[in-house]
């Protein structure tokens, strides 16, 4: 019996690619968009024609280039699985139609789902680290990723990892949960209750711009800075020269009510609200206390027929309700009188929080 993986295929027209799957046409890539997540023809799930072999020369060249940068030379089933023509065009058309300047970029996003790749399908739990989501879907079919300095944790050595994963499960599902054409997200970062002392280690955000210039090339629609304090613009300082000007045009800095004004004349009234509730629990004196990790947006919100498979699994696996809690922060965070000092009343120790333990699935096939 084939396992998982093995039901995956695609091929360069060449006989030794994939367990032998060829295509009959020369050259041409069988992209494994023609298939759900489960590797079953993608017709018999969204009831839509099945996506055409990716026939543009250039992009072709592109991921063949691609493949012979990665370790080995060889692609495994769940790159070739990702190389659909969506994701070849945005690294093609995004260096200008050159094929060897895409793949570089291309083999770099490759080498990152790798290694993510426990996270990625499901089959590792990220350990959550704060509270960022996947928190609503606009009228327009954008996700709404959302995070808040409320519930951020300082990065150390004992958890930078796991901040690592979480961003990585986060943007996974926000990519996967696109609607209505929409092909990028809107990033609100809620500034409520930033600590520069919780923010001087910059691994989190550089990776975090590492995720955004490879991985999820052009995913960002918009990064909305809300409430932003004058110690933020220190750090928004150190991370402007590692970002492109067309970057740098995406960011708004903008007020609460600014800020909801803005999601709801690109998203609509109802995304907006949710952002508004969220945004005004997390500055009462108790917060938001209850979160959906990865993400809050459910599979009957909105959800056409058409939804992809990968995002129902992706959300069934991860999603699980946190109460009151956001696992992880008890590595970073002991009870002491030095905690102490550093919270502020705005800030619930974490020691505080109940932790409740849950079950990590792993994916099955219905």
């Amino acid at each position: 019996m084939p396992t998982l993986l093995e039901s995956f295929s695609c091929c360069y027209g060449r006989v030794d690619r994939c367990d032998g799957a060829e295509d009959s046409r020369e050259g041409f890539l069988l992209l494994p968009a023609d298939k759900d997540f489960l590797g079953r023809p993608s017709a018999a799930v969204s009831g839509l024609p099945r996506t055409p072999l990716l026939e543009d020369p250039g992009m072709v060249e592109t991921v063949r280039l691609a493949e012979a940068l990665l370790p080995g030379g060889q692609m495994t089933h769940e790159q070739c699985e990702w190389c659909t023509v969506h994701n070849v065009r945005r690294y093609f058309q995004g260096r200008g139609g050159n094929p060897a300047a895409a793949a570089a970029i291309l083999a770099q996003a490759l080498s990152w789902r790798q290694e993510y790749r426990a996270v990625l399908s499901g089959e590792r739990e990220p350990v959550w680290q704060t509270d960022l989501r996947v928190l609503a879907r606009g009228d327009d079919g954008a996700p709404k990723i959302y995070g808040c300095f409320r519930h951020n944790v300082p990065a150390t050595a004992a958890n930078t990892q796991h901040i690592f994963d979480h961003m990585a499960a986060v943007l996974e599902t926000a990519s996967r949960s696109h609607r209505h054409g929409a092909t990028n997200a809107d990033n609100i970062m809620d500034c409520h209750g930033f600590r520069m002392a919780d923010n001087l280690n910059p691994a989190p955000m550089f990776q975090l711009m590492k995720m955004a210039n490879q991985p999820y090339r052009d995913g960002l629609r918009t990064a909305i800075l809300v409430d932003a304090p004058s110690s933020f613009y220190m750090l928004w300082r150190a991370a402007q020269p590692f970002l492109s000007e067309k970057t740098k045009s995406k960011i708004r800095f903008v007020s609460h009510d600014e800020a909801v004004a803005l999601i709801a004349s690109t998203s609509g009234a109802k995304a907006a609200a949710m952002v508004q509730r969220i945004m005004a629990e997390n500055r009462s004196a108790e917060g938001c206390t209850s979160h959906r990790l990865p993400s809050e947006v459910r599979d009957d919100d909105d959800t056409p027929s058409s939804a992809s498979e990968p995002q129902r699994s992706l959300t069934r696996t991860l999603s699980r309700k946190l109460s009151r809690a956001l696992s992880g922060m008890h590595a970073v965070y002991q009870h002491s009188t030095v905690t102490s000092r550093f919270c502020c009343c705005r800030r619930r120790r974490p020691d505080d929080m109940d932790v409740q333990q849950y079950k990590f699935d792993k994916f099955h096939v219905n």
